[in-house]
């Protein structure tokens, strides 16, 4: 089978690139360039360019073909764009489970397939699944790896185009294996989550959006301090709210309207058990049976046991066994049972 492999640059992909050539499959290597190094101040050392060099000494040493696809403008069009846009918007957004079905599996996909390929298969910890003839999504073996939570929004059609060869083998494994082969990159550092901000989000944000200051609020609207610009802030922050108080403060919302940071200084404020998404996507149908059904409200966050789950139109309502901290407009809520990944969508 003649086989795509996204190839970043790290250990991941070309050992996923390396097990396939083993199994005797043609394989060919593709890397992204989806951003500009200087726009987004990375050094010669890292960024995209780094990640298209590493890429290729790998291809190189593995004796693949190796291509470079040129996606900056429709990455900066989609990702990019919304990311601002949902911090202009009191919204605390993730690119990647953006990123990963409009660019990686759309269109970047849609630029590979010239190519011949039959399957694309990248370097995710995750597993697939065919439960009577639906397609779901497993976490990966190695649990403190998984990135299922970040492919929630993938389409049955991307699904069944897809390869996660690494899925099944822990990280110390697949250092073990870059190491025994010689593969250039065995002892390169895994990558950071977000791939154009090479340092704080805070920098980024404040050089692409104009900011505007504004009050600090309790929630029955007494102005304690003066805030930089609603995109610094997230529910459930603690830190950089640099207001005098007597005891510590935590953001409970943030009103775009009034331009106001809403903070409270009791922590079970933050504490929600109703939420509401939007943007769904369920694997198969939304489940009835909601036995052993739990959500994951964000990405390094332990899920929570869901009560009930209902369409409200526009909307699904979701109420869970037991109350969490920061339920954050923008993030992803993702559903799972017994390790499989049943659907998900967009924090409201």
């Amino acid at each position: 089978m003649r086989i795509a492999v996204a190839m970043s640059g790290g250990v991941d992909s070309s050992v996923a690139a390396k097990l396939l050539l083993n199994s005797g499959h043609e394989i060919v290597g593709f890397t992204m360039r989806q951003f500009d190094d200087q726009r987004f101040e990375y050094d010669e050392n890292s960024g995209i360019e780094q990640a298209i060099r590493d890429a290729r000494i790998v291809a190189d040493f593995l004796g693949i073909e190796h291509h470079v696809i040129d996606l900056k403008d429709v990455f900066d069009e989609i990702v990019i764009k919304q990311f601002v846009d949902e911090y202009k918007n009191g919204r605390t957004p993730n690119p990647c489970t953006l990123c990963n079905p409009t660019i990686k599996w759309g269109a970047f996909l849609d630029a590979i397939d010239e190519f011949g390929v039959e399957k694309i298969a990248t370097g995710h910890y995750a597993r697939i699944i065919d439960n009577e003839g639906v397609l779901y999504l497993k976490e990966g073996i190695d649990k403190g790896k998984d990135q299922t939570y970040m492919l929630w929004r993938l389409s049955q059609e991307q699904l069944a185009r897809t390869l996660f060869p690494v899925g099944c083998m822990t990280k110390n494994e697949i250092r073990r294996i870059a190491i025994e082969t010689g593969i250039p990159v065995a002892s390169k550092k895994d990558s950071q989550e977000i791939c154009f901000i090479p340092r704080k989000y805070q920098d980024f944000i404040v050089k692409a959006i104009d900011m505007k200051s504004g009050d600090i609020v309790l929630p029955n609207g007494q102005v304690i301090g003066q805030h930089n610009g609603l995109p610094l802030y997230t529910i459930g922050q603690r830190k950089g709210l640099n207001t005098p108080w007597s005891a510590p403060l935590f953001v409970l919302k943030l009103d775009v309207r009034k331009n106001r940071v809403i903070v409270t200084d009791n922590p079970d404020d933050l504490l929600e058990d109703k939420f509401y998404i939007t943007d769904t996507n369920w694997f198969g149908n939304m489940p009835e049976d909601l036995s052993d059904l739990k959500v994951q409200i964000r990405y390094n966050s332990s899920p929570v046991g869901v009560s009930s789950l209902s369409d409200k139109g526009t909307v699904t309502e979701v109420c869970i066994t037991e109350p969490k901290k920061a339920v954050t407009p923008g993030q992803s809520a993702v559903f799972y049972r017994d390790e499989v990944l049943i659907g998900g969508g967009i924090i409201r």
